[in-house]
């Protein structure tokens, strides 16, 4: 028999619970406030649960209360409760509920509906028929036992039931006795439960032995939850202070802060000023044309508060940058992020090699417990797209929880946007966001939302995607996980097919080759679908040979030195092309892909921090080869362009 795949995790679930203290411990088998064992806090992986902001209890509340007496939901979220949430993987925004060291239910936003819907798990089921009998089904005696080992609810097996219970509603199974133990969706009517004969009148979700809530008495503080933690605070503080020192020594290169106006490299900046002597290190921030409001008026407030304005450096991107990709490229994706390559990477290359152009160490606020991808980085590393950079991560191993009780205990000026709804600070128009975050988006920056919809729509428009296609996010996967397939095919949404390093427009371009008879040389001939610059097309060619523009007869000449022949390639402004002499089809794409390159260029700038002569110009608003500087050594075209390789 084959052993299941166990689920990966991307770090050790260091969540517990001191029940004595009633407070949250991020780490640690002992309570720091009172020295009592902790009880570790069954959440989902990846667990990096952090605190509730009073935005996301109203938020919770204001969701419960369409469901049940708002008064029902004030008694279930407290106010002198602390509440974490614990984002766990779903199709958008999903959050665990977590109060007395107990997960309650889920807090989840519908891409379907665009709304907000909260299932109370079995704990929440059993507080919850402590406060009402609303959404209720009693089950008789006999069918109990079926239900704890784990079947659905049939009509037989039902007692009674609230006759305002809708099919597809959250309902909670209780025993005679009173006591929750099941939780799934309504399958018919409350009133059809009491009077249809047979079917399956509640689909279970959750199921559990009868027993009482486990309601832990008092109430907590922000600072008896930071006494709690203190000792795991100064730990993992005095492990990242020694992780940066050592690191610093053993790189001999300027040291940098990557400040984003977000709580990671906000914590990060706040150790390595503790780390380091203060006049040794700069601080970066690469404003992007598209950062919110908050997050520039913030960065400048922590660099006021904590003395560090003469080593801010900032890099203003035009905003109109990120628009421009949009004309380029067409929708930016998760999977396709030609946009943080040409407003953010780009320009923090463009941004060391102006300020150290031996290149820097960068201490970056990057979390294991963040992504798949980030678990398997190294805690030191360098970045095929900022290679002039060495990344560090002080607070690899550290959870969000951590991350804000460290942020709490120094009380550094946070991004107000955190407590606005936003779980991460990004750009404004990130296609990593939620749906739930860009309704928020929508609703608070109205003007901006305006802009970004009314250029979205065009695309569409252009490309024949559905109305419904765009409103409800599916624009941001160019190849979307099985579970938005699914649910657009659900929903009757057309998923357009797209090739993620040749996306539609100038990217596509065909090659056939042939020989000649005579001279046995190849012959390849080639089209792009549309016509091209032909200026522009040659701003990267001289990197590989002689180019001869002529503008009259609409030819772009190039001419390779080889060894035996020179290879000849011609470019017409019509998008044909044609390349002749000793050269395998393979290299032809490198002459064809380095025309793109020209015809596709976001002044991103990546290509020129790999120059060590100097030799690539951003003058003109997009890089261009320098002649008379170029080596023609290849490092400008063996490194990776966001044109080509933006996935």
């Amino acid at each position: 028999m084959k052993k299941k795949k166990k689920k990966p995790y991307l770090g050790p679930l260091l969540l517990a619970w001191c029940d004595y203290c009633n407070v949250p411990i991020a780490k640690g088998k002992k309570c720091g406030r009172c020295e009592r064992q902790t009880r570790s806090v069954k959440v989902t992986p990846p667990g990096d649960a952090r605190p509730a902001f009073q935005y996301d209890r109203n938020q919770i509340i204001d969701t419960i209360s369409k469901q049940y007496e708002r008064s029902v939901a004030q008694q279930l979220l407290p106010d002198e409760k602390i509440v974490l949430l614990n984002a766990i993987p779903d199709l958008d925004c999903c959050e665990e509920v977590i109060i007395d060291g107990q997960v309650i239910g889920l807090h989840r936003f519908q891409i379907d509906t665009l709304s907000w819907e909260f299932i109370p798990k079995l704990e929440g089921a059993r507080r919850l028929v402590q406060l009402t009998n609303d959404k209720q089904v009693v089950i008789e005696d006999t069918a109990v036992e079926f239900i704890v080992r784990g079947a659905n609810l049939l009509r037989p097996g039902i007692k009674s039931a609230d006759p305002s219970i809708q099919p597809g509603e959250i309902v909670i199974g209780v025993t005679e006795q009173g006591l929750a133990v099941l939780v799934g969706n309504a399958m018919m009517s409350g009133k059809e439960m009491q009077s249809k004969g047979r079917g399956i009148a509640v689909k279970k979700r959750y199921k559990s032995e009868p027993r009482e809530a486990e309601i832990l008495p008092g109430g907590q503080t922000r600072e008896q939850m930071l006494e709690a933690n203190t000792h795991l605070l100064h730990n993992i503080e005095k492990e990242a202070i020694a992780f940066i020192q050592h690191t610093s020594r053993s790189y001999n290169l300027p040291n940098v802060v990557a400040f984003s106006g977000g709580k990671d490299s906000l914590a990060v900046l706040l150790l390595v000023r503790k780390a380091l002597l203060d006049q040794s290190f700069h601080v970066m921030f690469i404003n992007t044309g598209i950062e919110f409001p908050e997050t520039s008026e913030n960065v400048t407030s922590v660099i006021s508060k904590l003395g560090l304005d003469n080593q801010l450096l900032v890099k203003h991107v035009d905003e109109e940058q990120f628009f421009r990709v949009l004309d380029l490229f067409g929708f930016v994706a998760r999977d396709y992020r030609v946009c943080c390559k040409s407003v953010k990477l780009g320009p923090t290359s463009q941004l060391i090699d102006e300020h150290f152009p031996r290149g820097c160490l960068s201490f970056i606020g990057q979390r294991r417990y963040e992504s798949h991808r980030r678990a398997a980085s190294r805690r030191v590393w360098k970045n095929p797209w900022v290679p002039n950079q060495i990344g560090a991560s002080p607070i690899h191993n550290w959870t969000a929880l951590m991350i804000w009780l460290y942020i709490f205990q120094e009380e550094a000026p946070y991004n107000p946007l955190y407590q606005e709804g936003f779980e991460r600070i990004g750009c404004m128009f990130c296609p990593a966001s939620t749906m739930s975050e860009f309704e928020i988006i929508a609703s608070r920056f109205p003007a901006e939302w305006s802009r970004w919809t009314s250029k979205a729509e065009k695309i569409a428009q252009k490309e024949g995607l559905s109305k419904k296609w765009l409103t409800h996010g599916f624009w941001r996967w160019k190849t979307p996980p099985k579970m938005i397939r699914e649910l657009a095919d659900k929903m009757g949404v057309e998923l357009p097919s797209y090739e993620l390093v040749q996306p539609k427009g100038l990217m596509t371009y065909n090659l056939s080759l042939t020989t000649d008879e005579n001279t046995e040389e190849a012959i390849i001939n080639g089209q792009f679908t549309a016509p091209i610059d032909l200026t522009i097309a040659a701003a990267f060619l001289p990197a590989i040979g002689d180019v001869i523009l002529d503008l009259n007869r609409m030819i772009l000449e190039l001419t390779m030195r080889d060894k035996k022949k020179p290879i000849k390639a011609f470019f017409f402004r019509s998008g044909l092309f044609t390349i002749k002499g000793n050269i395998t089809e393979k290299e032809a794409e490198h002459v064809v892909k380095t025309v793109l390159r020209g015809l596709l260029c976001t002044a991103c700038g990546t290509c020129q921090s790999l120059c060590s002569h100097d030799a690539i110009s951003l003058d003109s608003g997009r890089a261009t080869i320098i002649r008379e500087k170029c080596s023609r050594c290849g490092e400008c075209l063996r490194g990776k362009c966001p044109t080509l390789y933006a996935g």
